[in-house]
């Protein structure tokens, strides 16, 4: 194998385990949980497909809490939907900022986001009384997206691209090496 061939190999195969590594490398959605307090959604880190179901799930260590109240904001900051539901637990456990182990308790929502925009999703974890339990007014950001739209995210632009001169470099090497076809 010639040098340049074996540099181009180097090269492919970093690119595609690249491709593959750094989607996984996005930061963990319950990393607030050992404040007792957790939101995230399917779609973290990841623009939302106009129409599609965007699942938001809340989990909170807090065993005083009874439901959730999910508040769904359009891109232009008014509340589109607010849902309560009661929370469950499937025997997961997490741990609080202290390292004390509990059960994790769960409550989720499902909507289709339908405008195009940065949406957003909050969770008010209540208790029995109707009382928020924590002072939390965070709210997760969503972005939906057009199919019709490149994508913010390079890696797909990059990728296709890298994929394009991957594919006309072996169209080049597999023409010098056929031997019944005349350069011109």
């Amino acid at each position: 194998m010639t040098p340049l061939k074996s540099r181009f190999m180097v090269v492919v195969v970093s690119l595609v385990l690249g491709l593959l590594i750094l989607p996984n490398a996005v930061s963990a959605p319950w990393s607030t949980l050992g404040t007792g307090y957790a939101i995230a959604t399917n779609y973290h880190g990841i623009d939302v497909p106009l129409g599609t179901p965007v699942t938001a799930t809340a989990g909170t260590l807090d065993p005083g809490v009874v439901n959730v109240t999910f508040r769904w904001h359009m891109p232009n900051d008014t509340a589109r939907w607010e849902v309560t539901k009661l929370v469950s637990q499937n025997g997961t456990k997490g741990k609080w900022n202290n390292g004390t182990e509990a059960l994790i308790w769960y409550a989720s929502d499902t909507q289709i986001l339908d405008v195009l925009g940065d949406w957003g999703v909050q969770a008010f974890f209540r208790g029995p009384d109707g009382n928020d339990r924590a002072n939390l007014t965070d709210v997760i950001k969503i972005k939906a997206e057009s199919f019709n739209v490149v994508p913010q995210v390079p890696f797909g632009t990059i990728a296709a691209a890298v994929a394009m001169f991957v594919a006309f470099g072996l169209f080049i090497v597999k023409k010098k090496r056929m031997p019944g076809i005349v350069n011109r």
